[in-house]
């Protein structure tokens, strides 16, 4: 595989005329590869019924922190009824970031990126996700604004370190003729970050939890109109059995129940001596799953628990 030089575009600085400065944002933003993929079109007006999750950053593979983001991308994506299909973590390498997201964007309605939007060498998850889309990227000068008016700003005078800053300011840009759509979504009028949007599947956030999870919650009113209306369910029984015990069961009653998409799945808690059979599936079948409760209870011995009462045995 060959790789190339990106398209950056710096016709947009109007506020950064020292050659010096500009030097250095070229510098950093040195990537490598070129790839076209068309097929990542993806219209706005698409229904979101699958997700993926990209978690980037060799801080989460080394163990140096420990991923909170992905789990509260799952429970948001349960209680909004989108089913979500991968979590992948990858290092701060631009092919691993555009490898997978290419492979994402082509199956997925609803993809979040976490992590990589920062100022240091290793944040270039703006730039892998304009490779991805096989656009440009470019300095937002509003977004760069903003981060000066709400955030703090550096003196100017300080070339390398102002350089840096806006590198948080240079996303992928919109292509007509491509199809590819950017918009940049502000959840707080406080707060300077946007949710950067690449058609309306793909958004990028930042990693740290908690403006990970605020800014994720801000994007729900943008989104929900797209979302499937009929509720997810889930119900819990816990047995004393053993797993291979309740096995069989299990597995000719999945089967059973294939045709309306709900899943059964066994937990165990091995400090509390129980497994936890999970029942999921959609509103609109409230009655038959709870019928379907009561045939689990039975089978397996077990009874019905609440989700308190099983989050407290799954702590």
């Amino acid at each position: 595989m060959s790789f190339a030089k990106p398209n950056i575009i710096f016709s947009t600085f109007t506020s950064v005329s020292n050659t010096t400065t500009t030097a250095s944002i070229r510098r950093a933003l040195t990537l490598r590869s070129h790839l076209s993929f068309s097929s990542l079109k993806m219209p706005s007006s698409k229904p979101i019924t699958t997700a993926a999750a990209l978690i980037i950053g060799d801080e989460v593979l080394n163990g140096k922190i420990k991923d909170t983001n992905s789990t509260y991308f799952a429970h948001f994506c349960f209680r909004n009824n989108i089913e979500l299909r991968r979590i992948a973590v990858v290092p701060d390498e631009e092919e691993d970031i555009v490898e997978t997201l290419r492979r994402f964007a082509s199956k997925y309605d609803f993809i979040i990126t976490s992590g990589g939007i920062g100022p240091t060498h290793d944040d270039i998850t703006y730039e892998a996700v304009a490779k991805a889309f096989d656009v440009p990227v470019a300095l937002d000068q509003e977004l760069a604004d903003r981060m000066h008016s709400r955030g703090s700003k550096i003196d100017p005078s300080n070339k390398e370190a102002y350089a840096a800053q806006l590198r948080m300011a240079i996303i992928p840009v919109a292509d007509e003729t491509k199809g590819v759509t950017v918009e940049k979504i502000y959840i707080d009028e406080n707060l300077w970050v946007p949710s950067v949007s690449v058609n309306s599947q793909v958004h990028i956030l930042p990693g740290i939890p908690q403006l990970f999870e605020r800014m994720l919650e801000g994007l729900l009113p943008h989104i929900e109109k797209r979302l499937n209306t009929n509720q997810l369910l889930r119900y819990y029984v816990s047995t004393k059995l053993r797993e291979s015990e309740i096995a069989p069961y299990l597995t000719k009653k999945q089967k059973e129940v294939n045709s309306k998409g709900i899943k059964l799945g066994s937990y165990p808690h091995i400090s509390f001596g129980v497994n936890t059979v999970s029942i999921i599936g959609k509103q609109s079948d409230e009655e038959f799953l709870k019928e379907l409760v009561k045939d689990v209870e039975e089978n397996v011995e077990g009874k019905e628990i609440s989700k308190e009462e099983e989050a407290r045995i799954s702590a």
